[in-house]
């Protein structure tokens, strides 16, 4: 048996608030989290202990690298550590930096900010594709088909074989559009009508795409998700929605958010220049290449009706943001209010609501998980001070 371990450079830091309580393994490189998909591609690897590097991403390239390690082996990139593998019997380790190895074929990737999560939407769902739909069942549309579903109002443009449908799906007078890219529906997941989307896209299982909404690729939706309005170019974590209106860009929403009815984030400023955003590292904005960026918002976090967030705005965890106007563009986690100013989201008070919340869907809190949430609301009391 492969046994994985991820290990949080010191670069992580800039992945917050993404990562606030998890792993960069869990978020989603594409579709699903990055160590899902190494599992999958390293399911025949053989026996062993592997340590990855938790910001490596699963591409091709990066798995050929790993599939041929031999016990023993520990690898950097510009003494960068991506790897490192043993079996029984392994005494000692010998490093090697892969520079040389990889010229002339395409680079690791390794996620540096959170923004990255979007930007390499695209990538990560071309580069999962196959796995996904073997893991999902999925099956293409025959022409027959595609002339039955047009008859009862679905409308779908573009290369039929890059529609893949997954078992129990449901779609109901809408609009789909491959041209851009492949679009994926999970297991069990729902297009309501009026719905309008275009490639590339995945929608994970049991999600649901609300009626009239407009999504843009590249979009990945994780699983037990609602979502509607616009989106464009956005992913969403599992058991996060924002089932109404508004518009949401270059986005990245951790688990269990909602976003409430109308809530919309600017995704370029007037000035069409380059956005500042809040370093977990540097702990304050900083310059960075981006002309798009939304929102970056953490795990369980909520907004009331209404909320209006500027251009590259980041939300911790476990906030609850409202308010009339544009609330600060750093919102630290566990923060409650927006635009009038912030308060303490007392911990008790946020795990009672994640407990409800979770509970709607079946899922418990444990006492282990609510010893964790007390640790992060320990660890981010720097940030709310300031």
């Amino acid at each position: 048996m492969l046994n994985i371990t991820y290990i949080s450079d010191s670069k992580s830091t800039e992945i917050y608030p993404l990562n606030v309580g998890r792993c960069e393994s869990t978020l989603h490189f594409g579709a699903r989290s990055s160590a899902q998909q190494w599992k999958e591609a390293l399911r025949d690897m053989g026996d062993g202990d592997l340590e990855l590097n938790s910001r490596l991403l699963p591409t091709s390239n990066a798995v050929n690298l790993i599939k041929g390690l031999k016990p023993g082996d520990f690898i950097t990139l510009k003494d960068e550590f991506i790897a490192k593998f043993k079996k029984y019997g392994t005494e000692s380790y010998k490093t090697r930096d892969v520079e040389t190895d990889l010229k002339g074929e395409d680079p690791l990737l390794f996620t540096e900010f959170a923004y990255d999560y979007f930007k390499l939407c695209d990538i990560g769902i071309r580069e999962d594709l196959e796995r996904l739909k073997s893991a999902w069942s999925v099956r293409t549309l025959s022409e027959n088909e595609r002339e039955a579903w047009m008859l009862s109002g679905v409308i779908i443009h573009g290369d039929l074989n890059k529609l893949h449908i997954s078992p129990g799906v449901k779609l109901r007078s809408c609009i789909i559009n491959t041209e851009g890219g492949d679009v994926v529906l999970g297991p069990n997941s729902e297009v309501m009508e009026g719905a309008c989307i275009r490639g590339p896209f995945t929608l994970g299982e049991s999600s649901q795409v609300r009626m009239g909404a407009l999504i843009y690729g590249p979009t990945s939706i994780g699983k037990h998700c609602k979502v509607g309005g616009e989106l464009s170019n956005v992913v969403f974590h599992d058991y996060s929605n924002k089932a109404h209106g508004g518009f949401l860009g270059n986005s990245v929403l951790g688990s269990w958010c909602n976003l409430g009815a109308e809530t919309s984030s600017s995704n370029l400023k007037n000035t069409y220049g380059k956005v500042k955003v809040y370093s977990g590292g540097e702990k304050t904005l900083v310059k960075s290449e981006l002309i798009f960026c939304g929102l970056l918002m953490g795990d369980h976090s909520k907004t009331g009706i209404h909320t209006a967030f500027n251009t590259a705005t980041v939300v911790g965890a476990f906030c609850n943001v409202f308010g009339p106007d544009t609330p600060p563009k750093h919102i630290p986690s566990f923060s409650w209010g927006g635009s009038n100013g912030l308060e303490v989201y007392k911990v008790e008070q946020a795990i009672n609501t994640a407990r409800k919340v979770m509970a709607r869907r079946d899922i418990k809190l444990s006492p282990v998980i609510e010893v964790e949430i007390l640790k992060l609301f320990s660890d981010s009391e720097e940030d709310r001070e300031k």
